[in-house]
């Protein structure tokens, strides 16, 4: 199935979450139990994929308002700020029923869509995540995120995610 089939939009109360299993409890956990809530709060925004006429959340990403420290990355990506804006991709994750159908790739795309958006009304340099694994850090390093020196964290710069997704087209 292509991503044309499901629908992303905000989580809602509407939206049925028990049947969610990405293969990672930690990120299953924080859907079903935390998600709502976090929106409610301001603290997040969550986004599921769904069916148009099923309710069934089938993926979802997370993200937030962020800032990453100069000395975090390099002088050029700082761009002369001591704090860079940014966004955070607090989680993505894709039920088990699809993985291995690049649907990973296009969630992916969906949330830096959604970024891009996001910065064109309140500006913003990086987009950063923070890989749960080594595989999830080879997914993001196939899709152009950087490492932080020293750290597990990975970036790229928003203009460059505009580029490659087409956004400014």
């Amino acid at each position: 199935m292509s991503e044309d089939a499901y629908y992303s939009h905000w989580l809602t109360t509407d939206d049925d979450l028990g049947a969610f299993d990405c293969g990672v409890e930690t990120l299953n956990r924080w859907l079903k139990q935390h998600a709502l809530r976090a929106q409610a709060q301001d603290v997040t925004r969550t986004f599921v994929w769904t069916e148009f006429h099923n309710p069934r959340v089938v993926a979802y990403h997370s993200m937030s308002p962020t800032q990453v420290a100069r000395t975090d990355v390099t002088s050029g990506l700082a761009g002369g700020n001591a704090v860079i804006p940014a966004y955070l991709i607090g989680r993505l994750a894709l039920d088990k029923s699809l993985h291995g159908q690049g649907l990973g790739s296009q969630l992916l795309i969906d949330a830096l869509w959604k970024v891009c958006g996001a910065s064109q009304y309140s500006g913003g340099r990086l987009v950063v995540v923070d890989p749960i694994d080594e595989v999830a850090a080879a997914f993001y390093a196939r899709h152009d995120f950087q490492r932080v020196q020293g750290s597990t964290r990975m970036y790229a710069k928003i203009a460059a995610v505009r580029a490659a997704i087409g956004f400014d087209e």
